[in-house]
């Protein structure tokens, strides 16, 4: 029996998009408890958290670019 690949480049694109729709949206819900805190350290550590976030976005967006040939 052979293995046959199955091409997964649709199923790839389409969870880029979720993971970084999630992500943004973890994004928007860290900015409102930054808002919403008082703790200086427990702000801070969600500004550090959507630092990376933001790194990560970049970097899924480019792997999606890269996946759809554009």
């Amino acid at each position: 029996m052979r293995n046959h690949k199955i091409d997964e480049r649709k199923d790839n694109v389409q969870r880029i998009k979720e993971n970084i729709d999630r992500t943004q949206y973890n994004m928007e819900f860290a900015s409102y408890l930054i808002d919403a805190s008082t703790d200086a350290e427990h702000k801070q550590s969600l500004k550090d958290q959507n630092e990376r976030r933001d790194e990560h976005i970049d970097i899924m967006q480019e792997k999606l670019k890269e996946k759809i040939g554009k």
